[in-house]
């Protein structure tokens, strides 16, 4: 079983999709740093070379080929699951879960390295692009809310206590077919 996060820039995709990953034992991906390594260069330079539709073809790529894997934990990026091709995608390969944190936790978690997320460099600019893209990050199969206090792994065992049993079994199962 495939386990897709999503949220918007901050939320913990990746911090959190590491964590999940090792408590299931499962591989993690974090499609920004595959479309990074693909391209050779960050995603900042994909945008100022190339543009956002450039950028979101590739992302799409990399999404497809995530098929092809039979379990894993996958960090999409910010923008990912805000396209119809792409939340259908991931409904038919696995289970979505939408990482709900409110945007001043996500602006503060952000703070000086919003320079180097192309779509944050302005504040004003940025909360409507949160606001617009809420209602597809709720069509997620799960949702787990941030908290400013938590650690991430607070967060995954909160999660961890959300997936449905069949998700933990088939990672399970997914871990115990590739050590035989």
């Amino acid at each position: 079983m495939k386990i897709y996060l999503v949220g918007f820039m901050g939320s913990g995709k990746t911090t959190v999709g590491r964590e999940l990953a090792a408590r299931i034992d499962a591989p993690f991906f974090d499609l920004d740093e595959l479309v990074e390594s693909a391209e050779q260069m960050s995603i900042k330079e994909i945008f100022a070379q190339h543009g956002e539709p450039y950028f979101r073809k590739r992302e799409r790529d990399v999404l497809r080929s995530t098929k092809h894997l039979e379990g894993a934990v996958i960090a999409t990026g910010g923008g990912t699951f805000t396209f119809d091709e792409n939340v259908q995608f991931i409904q038919s390969e696995g289970l979505s879960v939408y990482l709900s944190a409110p945007y001043a936790l996500l602006r503060a978690r952000i703070g000086d390295k919003a320079a180097d997320r192309p779509l944050f460099n302005d504040d004003l600019a940025a909360h409507e692009l949160y606001a617009n893209r809420i209602r597809y990050y709720r069509m997620a199969d799960l949702a787990i809310d941030v908290r400013e206090k938590e650690t991430p792994s607070e967060i995954v065992e909160r999660l961890m206590l959300e997936l449905p049993r069949s998700v933990l079994e088939s990672a399970r199962r997914t871990t115990w077919r590739s050590v035989r």
